[in-house]
């Protein structure tokens, strides 16, 4: 395998591969994840991922944290005030803005701080391979996982079951009635995360150049997955169940044509 991983496992692993390295979600600073992890279970030689949006108030709690996080290879973000906390300490800060690195301008802005930023998933993978070929510094590709589409800082699973007098839930499959479009949800105390029901497979990515890692996301399979055998099958093109592959072959529209405006 000569694609290099940076991978949201299912558990702590402890089985360590050349191409392949652990990312985890941080307890009390993630939203959307089945698992998370407290920073003394995480071991020194992986990243750390914090995906809340912070207030005052959880920024001054995080600072508590610096001294042990000094001791992790890596953190991925997407609230720029933990890049002002960590960016002097001897670790690699990764921006992971969901739907915010779409364009080499923004990218090549970011690198000037980062030592490395997450394209977003929203565009296609023409966009995302000129994305590559123009970045200042190597970057990561977010290629199997759930799609997120939106992050609430709501409890909005909790919320809706309290007013309709319903059974909590915090994990939930929905569809909408119009378009029949499924999405899953994942809530903690912190929010909330509206996903494609479908998961995320970027493969077609593979093998590009200028690639720090490819990211994967296993946090949400329900079983422990053996991550070489996995990868062997994920290399393959074997096929995978409950697919999609989200905007890759698909522009967003983001303006509308001049005929429609004049309307």
């Amino acid at each position: 395998m000569k694609n290099k991983y940076l991978i949201i496992p299912t558990k702590i692993e402890t089985k360590k591969f050349d191409f392949v390295e652990y990312l985890y979600p941080l307890k009390s600073y993630c939203v959307g994840f089945l698992h998370e992890y407290e920073l003394d279970e995480i071991p020194e030689d992986a990243y750390v991922y914090v995906n809340r949006i912070l207030d005052t108030k959880s920024i001054e709690e995080f600072k508590s944290l610096l001294p042990s996080l000094s001791k992790k290879k890596g953190i991925l973000f997407e609230d720029l005030g933990v890049y002002e906390l960590t960016k002097d300490l001897k670790l690699q800060n990764i921006l992971w803005a969901s739907h915010a690195n779409c364009s080499s301008y923004t990218i090549n802005t970011y690198l000037k701080w980062m030592d490395s930023v997450v394209i977003s998933p929203d565009i296609t993978k023409e966009e995302s391979l000129e994305i590559l070929k123009k970045a200042k510094k190597p970057i990561l590709l977010y290629t199997y996982g759930p799609l997120p589409y939106m992050y609430s800082r709501r409890e909005l699973l909790t919320n809706f079951a309290r007013h309709f007098e319903l059974e909590e839930k915090r994990e939930y499959r929905v569809r909408e009635k119009t378009t029949t479009k499924g999405f899953y949800l994942i809530e903690n105390e912190y929010g909330t995360v509206v996903f494609d029901e479908k998961v995320l497979d970027g493969r077609t990515l593979l093998g590009s150049a200028n690639v720090f890692a490819y990211l994967i996301n296993l946090d949400w399979m329900e079983e422990e997955v053996n991550i070489e055998e996995w990868l062997k099958d994920f290399e393959s093109m074997k096929p995978l169940p409950n697919t999609t592959e989200g905007f890759l072959h698909q522009k967003t529209i983001y303006r509308l044509p001049p005929k429609e405006v004049e309307r």
